[in-house]
């Protein structure tokens, strides 16, 4: 009898304890990216670029509770830069800084909290200056986050996405001089919470 209380009593605490029950996550990511490319003088080119893919996610599951937790973060960002010519001088610069944070918090007979937050910022600057010649530039950043609450009580679920690009091109005769300048900037958040 008294073993039978014992691990009676063990059970409820366990059921009843917040340190076996909540659960939560975090996860962010960051990308700071340059590419230049130039020439000058006689004729030649240049060529550069970057290319970056990522992916994470992370999942909790407790059976016990019916609870389940889960968000992921993926994207692909892609620069490419060339300049060609004769005399003068062209080129391209391209900068990126892209940056996620999500997290998550439940507990599974009460309130449930999710959050995320992206941002992109991409920049291009193309000149050619005297010469014959040409410069080109294109870079773009596709990429989301998705995160998802399942509890007996309340399912919650969020998904964020973005795809930005920018090109430029400038080229000209001996002599002539041309720029151009591309800025882009976006910021998306969102959350959710969901009382007792």
């Amino acid at each position: 009898m008294h073993r039978k209380f014992l691990i009676s009593m063990a059970v409820i605490l366990m059921l009843t304890s917040g340190a076996f029950a909540n659960i939560g996550q975090i996860e962010c990511f960051s990308i700071g990216s340059l590419n230049i490319v130039g020439r000058s003088g006689m004729v030649g080119s240049a060529k550069g670029g970057n290319l970056v893919i990522f992916s994470h996610s992370q999942k909790i599951q407790k059976p016990w509770f019916s609870t389940k937790i889960k968000q992921e973060e993926k994207g692909v960002l892609v620069q490419y830069g060339k300049a060609q010519g004769t005399g003068g001088v062209s080129g391209v610069a391209q900068r990126a800084k892209i940056q996620g944070i999500q997290g998550q918090y439940t507990k599974p007979f009460g309130s449930t909290m999710q959050g995320q937050c992206l941002k992109v910022n991409l920049g291009q600057v193309a000149l050619k200056s005297g010469g014959v010649g040409s410069t080109q530039g294109v870079q773009g950043f596709i990429g989301g986050q998705s995160q998802k609450i399942s509890t007996p009580h309340v399912t919650n679920a969020g998904k964020q996405f973005v795809a930005v690009g920018q090109y430029v091109s400038v080229s000209g005769g001996e002599g002539s001089t041309g720029i151009v300048v591309n800025a882009v900037s976006v910021e998306m958040s969102q959350g959710q919470a969901v009382g007792k």
